[in-house]
């Protein structure tokens, strides 16, 4: 009741920031301390700025999403272009094992994951535009030299460097797109989600394709280096947009929590292990499918390409549909638990060469990597909505600052995996063939999807006393 009356006498602004302002921190501020009366007139500012900035025209946003949308595009073309042909030229040209293939592949997932694990302590002091003029200096070096006659050795310790430099520089800017996608769609995660994975499945339809056809005509050095001029391009009207946002849509320094902290949270660390195992299985297929495809069916890689493509367009289509299906918070689960199993059947079958699968030939594993795709949209679109909701009803930062931090662990976690992916599956074809390494990915799929029906839909068996406790603790803390 005291709190109430103090409040009443300032203005709208102040009594929404009372209303948002957790119990504990309210009763400091009823200590009278100067600091506290200035670090409210400062909150009270950067609320007005906000309450400014929602009146941004719809071509003020609609110009953000564009260009935030294309940067995530370009970024991830260093991800799905070199798909059909990284793996063929380290083991058929280079004549090295698929371990090394694997290790040059995952360069590039490690070091993403691992910058976009500092993502929310870094935001504070590195605002979006510094992220991606940054993103462009790490981009810049990381092709040029493959115009250059490059022996085994040289190849593979500059390809492992040039894609840690191509992760770093991903993960600086990805999740600051990410936020400037929900300044665009405020309010709307599931759309967020969803437009972030159609970016990504663009990605997965264009970048095969045009990879193997350009590898075919013009060798490895070119398929790269217009990547790099197209990160460039959009970049740089990435830094250009940014003048055009608010300030108060920057994270402060109060808004950094530790990763120990946001991994508290029993969900988000169900979220984080359903991201990496979708992303070990997804890149062990990915990774390995053009060689498979040439040692059982003499597929090349431009042949690969276009299978690729095409299980692109199934999973934007699959986005699109969990996107529309996510609106609708209670429908996360199913769409986690349907994509899970569509995966790992999938995966299972894809390498089965026996009565209608071996008439069917090539066109068969082709089905299967589609339907995979398939299954991996349903999945990753519903994760992220299900970790911001929950992260940002326990916090109290706004939408956009928390979807960068859920964000950043969203893509930590698959990229990660993806990391993990390529290493373990070389390992795997070193004691088994292409199908028992296919069936193993589907199974760990089988595995983590058990640990979801029982941490989600029976929570009472494993997650219920975790939960509880922080329930409890939240309690007595307030």
């Amino acid at each position: 009741m005291v709190n109430l009356y103090i409040h009443q006498t300032e203005s709208r602004v102040v009594f929404r920031l009372f209303l948002s302002t957790p119990l504990n921190s309210v009763n400091t501020s009823m200590s009278g301390s100067g600091d506290e009366d200035k670090s409210i007139g400062n909150e009270e500012s950067r609320l007005l700025d906000r309450d400014d900035s929602l009146h941004m025209s719809f071509r003020t946003r609609l110009v953000i999403f564009t260009i935030a949308f294309l940067n995530i595009f370009a970024q991830y073309m260093f991800f799905t272009v070199p798909l059909p042909f990284l793996a063929n030229e380290i083991i058929k040209k280079r004549q090295m094992s698929a371990t090394v293939a694997g290790v040059s592949f995952a360069a590039l997932c490690l070091a993403l994951s691992g910058t976009l694990v500092s993502a929310p302590k870094t935001s504070p002091y590195l605002t979006k535009r510094r992220a991606v003029i940054l993103n462009i200096l790490l981009i810049l070096p990381s092709t040029p030299f493959y115009f250059l006659e490059l022996d085994n050795t040289s190849f593979v310790i500059y390809t492992i460097v040039s894609r840690s430099l191509q992760g770093i520089a991903i993960g600086i800017s990805d999740v600051r797109f990410l936020d400037m996608m929900t300044i665009a769609f405020s309010n709307k995660m599931s759309v967020v989600t969803s437009m972030y994975e159609i970016s990504f499945s663009l990605c997965l339809m264009a970048g095969p394709v045009a990879g193997g056809f350009l590898y075919e005509r013009y060798g490895f050095g070119i398929p790269l280096n217009l990547c790099t001029v197209m990160v460039v391009i959009f970049s740089t009207a990435g830094v250009i947009c940014t003048y055009y946002i608010p300030r108060s849509y920057e994270a402060t320094e109060s808004s950094h929590p530790s990763l120990s902290d946001i991994l508290y949270f029993p969900i988000i660390l169900l979220g984080v292990s359903v991201m990496s195992v979708v992303s070990i299985a997804a890149t062990i297929v990915e990774t390995y499918y053009s060689n498979f495809m040439w040692i059982q069916y003499q597929k090349t890689e431009a042949a690969s390409g276009v299978a690729m493509t095409i299980s692109g367009l199934f999973y934007t289509i699959a986005t699109l549909l969990s996107g529309l299906v996510g609106a609708r918070q209670e429908n996360l689960k199913y769409l986690i638990f349907m994509g899970l199993l569509i995966m790992s059947l999938s995966a299972i079958l894809m390498g089965m060469n026996e009565g209608p699968m071996k008439r069917m030939g090539h066109y068969w594993p082709a089905a299967m990597y589609s339907t995979l795709e398939i299954g991996s949209g349903l999945t990753q679109v519903a994760v992220l909505p299900l970790l911001v909701e929950h992260y940002k009803n326990r916090v109290d930062f706004p939408e956009n600052i928390a979807a960068s931090h859920m964000g950043g662990v969203y893509c930590s976690s698959f990229f990660f995996g993806s990391f993990l992916g390529p290493i373990i599956g070389g390992g795997l074809l070193k004691f088994t063939n292409y199908r028992h390494c296919f069936e193993i990915s589907g199974f760990l799929l089988v595995l983590e999807l058990v640990i979801v029906v029982l941490c989600y839909f029976r929570s009472r068996t494993l997650l219920s006393p975790w939960i509880q406790y922080t329930i409890r603790r939240d309690s007595v803390c307030e």
